[in-house]
């Protein structure tokens, strides 16, 4: 689960101040829009789970105490609304769920098909198994000016579909990496549907440690390499350090085409694969830790980085007739995982998470082999589980801020905000709701400021700051100038078409200015 993202800006053991607590209890509804409680519910991508949780507390009166509960990966943000940063609602109260089960596709066929699915359910937080963890706080402004507030967080076990603490409620928002269209034909082709950009998503080409170390020998920046040393230790990852990839080696590790014998020194002569201590020459193979069919990950992969078909039948297709990516067999879970990428490795394993692509990279490192994996640049190297996981420059650029701005670093995708509109079998929540289409517009207001979105990113990747920026082609009122520096988490591109309609597929271009 994501949310853990934003605890990596928070610090424990501090205490709110507020005057008046609101707990579950404090949740009377009667119905989903029959009380005092303005109910959000989110489902999809989990890439900016942290940024809806930063930006439901955000839009909390921060003179009363702050909830959060959660279950796996589910969560629920439940305040007294701030009637000065959220006006308009007719509501006392708050409450943004977000199911991230399903990933991307659960923010579009979710939605569109008034999918009823399990969120965590307030009058059910008395459940023996929800117990408080503590008190947090934010360390960063979200504003420029005010720091997040402290929150009271409560984690529930078990599933998170438990029926002990969620009920079957409908999605009325959903969030995808990429647009609806992507993931193929659906009842009334996504027609109950409106979607528009939301924010930028950077993605790297990860690789595992051992591979990332035979890249830096075999093209020059290690002390150790030869015939020509360079100045760089092994494994180090700051800008001048890191390994490179050109656009055709990469299409070349996620197609591979019927070459089963496909090696790293296929593309990179010289390269070999070693353990750690540089002694034993390891399997030399190409393995891909890639996402199942439905991921908003893999979609971003087939179409902007290895530029092959969409593998979802009937789903938009940027390049048309060429090589498919590499496939292979499902890994729905943990143990799925460490048979095909352990103990019968497979050329391509379809991961059902980001969690399992670092798991999987993790398998193949252990066991000196190679792996190429699909995953965001969300994903910190060298903390928690990653620490077989290292990014590429591509072109000899770095995918950071300013990889991006100076348009020398390409792959990137924005983020599709899925609404349920008012035309066809509408059910639950639509703009035209009280309260609804002023969240909407706080929570687009929140994801077009950078300050918001270096909450979301945390902390620097080791060669820089990287993860998501705020578009500058959505911003309102539209920026004066842009900044092709990458000073900030501003994407000065646009993808979407004739500046209105988002399309993943369009190549990027300078956003429209004031």
């Amino acid at each position: 689960m994501k949310l853990s993202k934003l605890s990596l800006a928070i610090v424990m053991g501090f205490t709110a101040t507020g005057a008046m607590a609101l707990p579950f209890g404090s949740y009377t509804n009667t119905g989903e829009d029959v009380g005092n409680t303005l109910n959000i519910r989110f489902s999809g991508a989990t890439a900016v789970d942290p940024g809806i949780i930063a930006s439901a507390i955000f839009l909390c009166d921060t003179t009363q105490t702050i909830h959060r509960y959660s279950v796996s990966s589910n969560a629920v943000v439940f305040c007294q609304i701030d009637q000065v940063k959220l006006p308009g609602t007719g509501k006392t109260n708050l409450a943004v769920y977000k199911y991230s089960i399903g990933g991307s596709g659960g923010g579009v066929g979710n939605v569109n098909n008034s999918t009823l699915i399990p969120f965590i359910d307030l009058a059910k937080m008395g459940a023996s198994e929800c117990t408080v963890t503590g008190t947090v706080t934010a360390a960063f402004d979200i504003d420029g000016a005010n720091p997040l507030p402290a929150i009271v967080d409560t984690l529930c076990s078990g599933a998170s579909n438990n029926a002990n603490t969620t009920t079957n409620a409908v999605s009325s928002l959903g969030v995808s990496d990429v647009e609806p269209q992507f993931f193929g034909p659906a009842a009334g082709t996504y027609n109950n549907l409106d979607s528009g950009a939301l924010a930028t998503v950077l993605f790297g080409i990860p690789v595992t440690k051992n591979v990332y170390v035979a890249l830096q020998k075999s093209q020059g920046l290690l002390t150790t390499s030869l015939p020509i040393a360079g100045t760089c230790a092994a494994d180090d990852q700051t800008i001048p350090c890191m390994a490179n990839i050109t656009q055709a080696q990469v299409t070349s590790l996620y197609t591979q085409g019927t070459n089963a014998g496909f090696t790293w020194a296929t593309l990179f002569p010289g390269t070999v694969i070693r353990n750690d201590a540089d002694t034993a020459n390891g399997d030399q193979l190409v393995y891909v830790a890639r996402r199942v069919n439905t991921s908003g990950t893999q979609k971003t992969f087939e179409a902007l980085i290895a530029r092959t078909g969409n593998t979802s039948f009937g789903g938009r297709i940027c390049q048309p007739t060429v090589d498919a990516f590499v496939t292979g067999p499902n890994a729905a879970d943990n143990t799925a995982v460490n048979i095909s990428c352990g103990t019968t490795p497979q050329r391509g394993v379809r991961n059902n998470g980001s969690g399992q692509v670092i798991q999987c990279m993790n398998v193949h490192d252990a066991a000196n082999r190679g792996a190429v994996g699909v995953l965001s640049l969300e994903f910190k190297q060298n903390t928690g589980p990653a620490d077989a996981v290292r990014f590429l420059k591509v072109n000899g650029v770095a995918p950071t801020y300013a990889g991006l701005a100076s348009g020398g670093y390409t792959y990137y995708g924005d983020v599709s905000l899925n609404l349920r509109n008012a035309t066809v079998n509408s059910v639950g929540p639509t703009l035209s709701l009280t309260g609804y289409s002023a969240f909407v517009n706080a929570l687009r207001a929140n994801f077009a400021n950078p300050a918001t979105i270096e909450i979301i990113n945390g902390s620097n990747q080791p060669f820089g700051p990287s993860g998501l920026m705020a578009l500058d082609a959505i911003a309102s009122p539209l920026v004066a100038s842009l900044d092709f520096t990458g000073a900030t988490a501003r994407n000065p591109w646009s993808r979407l078409v004739g500046n209105t309609t988002l399309n993943n597929c369009q190549p990027g271009k300078k956003a429209p200015t004031l």
